[in-house]
């Protein structure tokens, strides 16, 4: 993995397991799939940091971990409480202090983008021993490990500008047969700040022709 793939991949090597990404599906006005990395703060500010010396426009969207989480619940001593959130098997989710943690938003797929991601979404979690109701039935949120995470980072980035169903459909699909490498490749590209067009050189490899 590239040096630029390591700076953004955070998770099972460096926190010992804990998932570090978060997808919620919320319905009525805000109707959709959402996307978030979770993060320490200190990092987070690390990364803006160096968007900010590369000149890159993008900015984070940074929330608290229960707003990215509505399903987690905090007791009176501030201990978030991940029972009711799907979680990989074998994971023991409310082992971890979230202290100086938060979310990044990655982005909001909807309508026909969130109908054409489904297929992907429902392939991950079932990978990583995931209830897919959780997500895929009401509303709710699970959260993820690196590897489900940065393959499901991908496939919004790429959709979200998207239009043709049978580009989007064609994006998810062709991520869905990636290698982990090309996708921690795609990946560093996509969210380095010093490569502000990997997201749409993602989308006209894979979609580009049709």
């Amino acid at each position: 993995m590239s040096v630029e793939a390591e700076s953004f991949a955070y998770g099972s090597s460096m926190y010992g397991g804990r998932p570090t990404f978060a997808l919620t599906r919320r319905l009525g006005d805000d109707a959709g799939l959402t996307l978030y990395e979770l993060i320490p703060e200190d990092l987070a500010d690390g990364r803006q940091k160096r968007f900010s010396r590369a000149n890159s426009n993008r900015r984070l969207t940074r929330t608290g971990i229960t707003d990215a989480i509505p399903d987690a619940e905090e007791d009176s001593t501030g201990v978030l409480d991940l029972s009711g959130v799907g979680a990989p098997s074998a994971r023991a989710p409310n082992d971890w202090n979230w202290d100086d943690w938060c979310a990044l938003k990655i982005t909001t797929l909807a309508d026909s983008r969130q109908q054409a991601v489904h297929r992907l979404v429902r392939d991950v979690l079932t990978d990583s021993g995931i209830d897919t109701d959780f997500v895929m039935r009401g509303e709710g949120s699970v959260v993820l490990s690196e590897s489900g995470g940065v393959r499901l980072t991908i496939a919004f980035l790429a959709m979200k500008r998207l239009q043709k169903y049978e580009k989007l459909t064609t994006v998810a699909d062709s991520i869905a047969r990636m290698s982990l490498e090309e996708c921690y490749y795609w990946h560093a590209k996509c969210r380095s700040p010093s490569s502000e067009n990997g997201i749409k050189a993602l989308r006209v490899l894979l979609a580009g022709h049709l």
